[in-house]
């Protein structure tokens, strides 16, 4: 259940790359770089090597096309990202030459735990250096290495940031994320650029009534599709929230249809859209109380206790159940028999004794775990052992 991406810090390096502006150039890869991509920077496109690159994209965009990930990680290979959390600082190396790299953090933008690979670049760092073994690269206006200040400014316009070694964009690029580029002028000339998703784009959990009316819009978003609020506080996007919506759904179909002795996986269409209806109608039977959040002023972590009170849908359908499997006489029967039997008794649903659990709460890092989701999901569908 994706929930809150958790940003980390920029951290300043010292790089630098191949390239240079594109006032008064000959470069021939330099013309060419500069005619492959837009000549603004809201383009969101930049050239490494003669490749067309975009910001944000995937990891794969990268390592599909002759970059790996560093080998100094042990365990890359099986390393998988939280949902709605960004990783460390990693490098990417070119396959044919160990000396050219860029560095970035990935952010799985998923509702499921991934690898680096399948993850999106939030945060990006190309070095700009003269060296003939780094990488050669052209941004937007024939901007490179040999760029000054005052040529980027030309190129680009005012910034939104300026001081004596840095200047700061800012522009809205695809999906509507806010994106920060920045440029950092250790001397005359550019030496390195650093693009971001910016932190503007998610929603802000400041003190515990904030974190509190999170986890509450995020349930509500899970079980009622109600995710205006959700959105508008700019935790999700409303695509997104839809999708966590949807995924909830099919995760309770399959279990229902566990429950039931119905194979999920080689039902007919039909089948699944009338499941998730009758799926959709349980769903609005949820409840649960405010949640309660112990978070200290200017702190990160805490606790948010949850009381959740679990239907008893599947104890009430379980007699009308029994019985169709008793007398249904073919698969098609026992499949219309059980969902005819069972779709009136939405309207009796009660309700278990209450539960109430305690969560850790960390609003850097996703604010609630990946399995503390899954549990309140349980233990709201019933699903617990």
């Amino acid at each position: 259940m994706k929930k809150l991406a958790a940003l980390c810090l920029i951290a300043a390096m010292g790089l630098q790359l191949t390239a240079c502006s594109g006032i008064g150039n000959s470069s021939a890869w330099i013309e060419e770089g500069t005619a492959k991509i837009g000549a603004t920077l809201d383009c969101g496109q930049f050239v490494v090597n003669g490749d067309v690159y975009s910001f944000p994209a995937g990891i794969s965009d990268w390592t599909g096309n002759g970059w790996h990930i560093s080998n100094n990680y042990d365990n890359k290979d099986s390393f998988e990202l939280e949902a709605g959390v960004m990783s460390n600082e990693f490098e990417v190396f070119n396959d044919e030459a160990d000396s050219q790299y860029v560095r970035m953090c990935a952010l799985n933008l998923g509702s499921e735990p991934a690898k680096l690979e399948s993850c999106t670049t939030d945060a990006l760092k190309l070095k700009l250096s003269e060296n003939k073994n780094d990488i050669k690269a052209v941004l937007p206006g024939g901007i490179t290495s040999k760029s000054t200040m005052e040529d980027i400014i030309a190129a680009y316009g005012e910034p939104a940031q300026k001081d004596d070694n840095t200047i700061c964009y800012t522009y809205t690029g695809k999906d509507d994320l806010i994106i920060e580029v920045e440029f950092r002028f250790p001397s005359e000339t550019a030496d390195q650029v650093v693009y971001t998703i910016s932190e503007d784009n998610w929603g802000a959990i400041r003190n515990a009534e904030e974190c509190s009316q999170f986890v509450d819009d995020a349930l509500k978003t899970s079980f009622y599709n109600d995710y205006e609020r959700y959105v508008a506080n700019n935790f999700d996007t409303a695509e997104s929230a839809q999708e966590l919506y949807d995924s909830e759904v099919e995760y309770y179909v399959q279990g229902l249809m566990y429950y039931l002795d119905i194979e999920y996986e080689t039902a007919d269409e039909a089948t699944l859209g009338q499941f998730r209806e009758l799926t959709k109608k349980i769903f609005t039977k949820f409840k649960w109380d405010t949640p309660v959040v112990s978070l200290e002023d200017g702190a990160s972590r805490g606790e948010v206790e949850l009381t959740m009170y679990p239907t008893d849908f599947l104890d009430i359908i379980l007699e009308d159940a029994q019985t169709v499997a008793d007398t249904a006489q073919t698969e098609e029967e026992y499949v219309a028999g059980m969902l005819e039997a069972i779709s009136p008794k939405v309207d009796e649903i009660s309700y278990r004794d209450p539960v109430t659990n305690t969560y850790e709460i960390d609003i850097d890092n996703g604010v609630v775990s990946s399995a503390d989701w899954d549990e309140i999901d349980d233990i709201l569908m019933d699903f617990g052992e």
